[in-house]
């Protein structure tokens, strides 16, 4: 039986992962999630083979103690957990940017702890096109891509000058950046596993935009998975949650490889900052110095 530890896995994207994974009975999977009442419900509904684990991303000292508790080999880690606000700058108790510290931070810690247990397997990072500059969806959307200056000021969540709605969405788009470039250089880095990165594509209707105010929720929830069939780029958590599933279960992808909701390499990633060397050192080096506090 193969185990694979999954974040955010209550919903969107995170609950079609574990529904395709469940589809094989051989699969044993933990959802390490917040709202346990709702993850057993899902387990009730999915498969027997189905544990939960309480986990909280926001706070590293939490990261490190599942870690330290953890005593079992792995297959697979999916760091799928993911959150992006709106109207306010949120911080979590370490002072750290709220977006920061959960979608790059918490994984990254998460990935360097349970790497001793990781041996043979695999894990997938969550990455998003909105990190790339010249991506014209993102742009439709309101990104301008990811504004990545150095880890010490992106973790403090300095200001720019910009409204906080950008200042969010240039958040949410760096979080998606580190995340590739993180993937990218730990398969430098490492053999004993392999890593790759996930671009989901547009998911309406997933809950992602929970932060927003009523209305855009509702056209997120309502109407864009309508209009999305008219968007290039658009597709469905269970299409992406099912690729997501065979990037875990095949063996056919190369540790490193960023790949589309459509199983094919991903064509949108920023290649000259992602592929650098210099950046994905820098992007290690500053993020093991803030977890190193924590493990």
């Amino acid at each position: 039986m193969k185990t694979y530890l999954v974040t955010g896995a209550t919903g969107g994207l995170g609950l079609e992962i574990i529904r395709n994974l469940a589809k094989n009975s051989k699969n044993k999977i933990i959802m390490a999630i917040r709202n346990m009442d709702k993850g057993l419900k899902i387990a009730r509904e999915l498969s027997p083979n189905i544990e939960l684990l309480e986990l909280d991303l926001s706070e590293l000292s939490n990261v490190k103690d599942f870690v330290r508790n953890w005593d079992t080999k792995l297959d697979g880690l999916i760091n799928n957990a993911g959150i992006q606000f709106v109207n306010e700058t949120k911080y979590t108790r370490d002072g750290f940017e709220k977006t920061i510290a959960v979608n790059h931070l918490a994984a990254f810690m998460l990935t360097i702890g349970l790497m001793p247990h990781l041996r043979g397997g695999k894990v997938l990072f969550i990455g998003s096109a909105t990190h790339n500059p010249d991506y014209l969806i993102g742009k439709m959307f309101g990104f301008r891509g990811a504004q990545y200056t150095s880890m010490d000021d992106i973790v403090k969540g300095k200001d720019n000058g910009a409204s906080t709605q950008q200042m969010n969405r240039d958040r949410y788009a760096t979080s998606k950046l580190l995340n590739t470039i993180t993937a990218v250089e730990f398969a430098r880095r490492y053999n004993e596993f392999e890593t790759y990165v996930l671009d989901p594509g547009l998911m309406p209707g997933t809950g992602l935009a929970r932060y927003q105010n009523r209305f855009m929720n509702f056209v997120w929830k309502n109407i864009m998975p309508v209009a999305g069939y008219f968007l290039p780029d658009t597709t469905s958590t269970r299409r992406s949650g099912k690729t997501a599933a065979w990037i875990m279960e095949t063996s056919t992808n190369r540790s490193g490889e960023i790949l589309s909701y459509n199983q094919k390499p991903n064509r949108y990633f920023w290649k000259d900052v992602v592929l650098n060397e210099k950046i994905g050192e820098e992007v290690y080096e500053d993020s093991m110095k803030i977890i190193g506090n924590f493990l």
